[in-house]
């Protein structure tokens, strides 16, 4: 029988390896720690950039298996990739955790720079795999890239 305070650093372990995944793009790191037919759910005011994909990347998807997992994180993680990453907390209570992130990105399709939050919640089976993730992420400010003007 393995101590509660055990099972909460495990826990704890496993948050802290998936959110430097999901930050760094590693989406390995993260599928090996998800239940079969684990749920993500994301949602965010990420219209105000504009970017279509972020729209299909929103709601409840429930990934059937590891490949579908990796196939679905890669997606998400390669539309958005981080150029810095603040963990501003963990918390951990019985079978779930919870992180908010605070992060700067760069947007795909027009440079400029994107700066937001993000919370992270987790729920685990009694086999501390995660059985769902869901987040909720605020985009705070768009700074747009400066294209100066061709001399002429």
């Amino acid at each position: 029988m393995t101590d509660i305070h055990d099972d909460a650093d495990v826990r704890r372990e496993i948050v802290k390896d998936v959110m430097d995944a999901v930050m760094s793009g590693k989406v390995a790191s993260i599928a090996r720690h998800l239940a079969p037919s684990a749920v993500f759910s994301s949602r965010s005011n990420a219209g105000i950039i504009d970017a279509p994909w972020f729209g299909r990347m929103e709601g409840e998807f429930r990934l059937t298996g590891e490949e579908e997992a990796k196939a679905f994180l890669g997606e998400m993680l390669r539309r958005a990739s981080y150029i810095s990453y603040e963990e501003r907390g963990i918390i951990v209570e019985d079978d779930q955790a919870a992180c908010l992130c605070d992060w700067t990105r760069r947007d795909e399709r027009n440079g400029s720079l994107v700066t937001g939050t993000t919370m992270y919640w987790f729920v685990f089976n009694s086999s501390l795999q995660i059985r769902s993730i869901e987040t909720i992420g605020s985009i705070h400010s768009v700074i747009p890239a400066f294209n100066p003007e061709p001399a002429v």
